[in-house]
């Protein structure tokens, strides 16, 4: 099978190697669609530490069920599934209460096993879920991250909530903090196609920090300032960003990674008593939960600002979305 192997930064090679078997619980999956996500980004340039070259990346996908290793259930060949990529032993105190992303065992597909930038790809059985489209089953996973940013700002009925960055996590950030109630919703980005975009995800305001002062926007709608803020970017400035426009006992989740040095206002964080809470993975609840809006059509591709590629062009898309122009802020490969 070809496989697209990130060697080192900005470099990607197309790889012939055997296509793997499924061992016991596992099961071997035809890749059907797998999108960049914007920590592969940073991983391609070499700026995150849990990835490792050689690699084979690719964490957010839908596959065909192709082969079982004894012992899968759940699943059948010939299924079309998505894939919860989060492996944990299902064993230790954090499993057991619903939340594997703090499981001292944790793997990561895509980070500390093959990933699905490959036509064929090995899963455990158990982290299938049947859906009814492929293409927009490749959402669900960035969709679950976006519910788990919403419940790690707290966000309630009727808060005002800021979100920076309009790549997808952002866009499913907001839209994850409409389904709770939130008004107003400010959507921050320099860039003003992706902006343009906010209001299918519920933005009811934007703000382009390039011609704006964002803080005095928010003031504008809010008063005192917004009650919650999303991090979708993992800059200094964005993170500094939800600091300046949360009002006094605001709350802010940070689920952009991209600097990891980063420097805030420590006393103003102080004086206003804010809350930072970090947001790295998802529940199984989130991901139940993205499923079931991605599969009763909640959720659903569009080329405004989803397109598909070839995965042989690999490359050429990493650098499109780190260089620009960046017009879509959801790219799926197709092997």
């Amino acid at each position: 099978m070809q496989a697209y192997v990130w060697t080192g930064p900005r470099r990607f090679e197309t790889r012939e190697m055997a296509r793997p078997e499924p061992g016991p619980g596992e099961v071997l999956l035809r890749v059907l669609y797998s999108g960049i996500c914007g920590s592969e980004l940073s991983g391609y340039l070499g700026e995150n530490s849990l990835r490792k070259p050689p690699l084979v990346m690719g964490h957010e996908f839908t596959g065909e069920v192709a082969a079982l290793g004894d012992g899968a259930k759940g699943v059948s060949v010939g299924d079309v599934v998505a894939v919860n990529p989060l492996i944990a032993c299902g064993r230790c105190p954090d499993c057991l209460r619903g939340m594997p992303q703090y499981c001292p065992e944790k793997a990561i597909i895509g980070i500390h096993r093959p990933g699905s930038f490959a036509e064929y790809v090995v899963v455990p059985a158990d982290r299938c879920h049947r859906v009814q489209d492929a293409l927009a089953g490749a959402l669900v996973e960035p969709l679950a991250c976006g519910l788990r940013a919403a419940a790690q700002a707290q966000v309630s009925l009727g808060d005002s909530v800021v979100v920076y960055g309009a790549g997808i996590i952002g866009l499913f950030s907001l839209l994850a903090a409409k389904l709770r109630g939130a008004a107003p919703l400010v959507l921050v980005d320099t860039n003003d196609e992706r902006l343009a975009l906010g209001v299918a995800f519920g933005a009811t305001h934007t703000a382009n920090p390039r011609r704006e002062d964002v803080v005095q926007v928010v003031r504008r709608l809010t008063g005192a300032g917004a009650d919650r803020a999303i991090d979708a970017v993992g800059l200094t400035a964005t993170r500094q960003g939800c600091v300046d426009v949360l009002r006094s006992g605001g709350r802010m989740a940070w689920i952009g990674l991209h600097e990891d040095d980063t420097r805030v206002q420590g006393n103003v964080v102080v004086r206003k008593e804010l809350e930072v809470a970090g947001c790295f993975c998802y529940t199984e609840d989130d991901f139940r939960l993205a499923h079931r809006l991605v599969d009763s059509g909640v959720v659903r591709p569009d080329e405004a600002w989803l397109d598909v590629r070839p995965m042989g062009a690999i490359q050429e898309a990493f650098d499109e979305q780190i260089d620009g122009p960046a017009r879509y802020p959801k790219l799926v490969l197709v092997p």
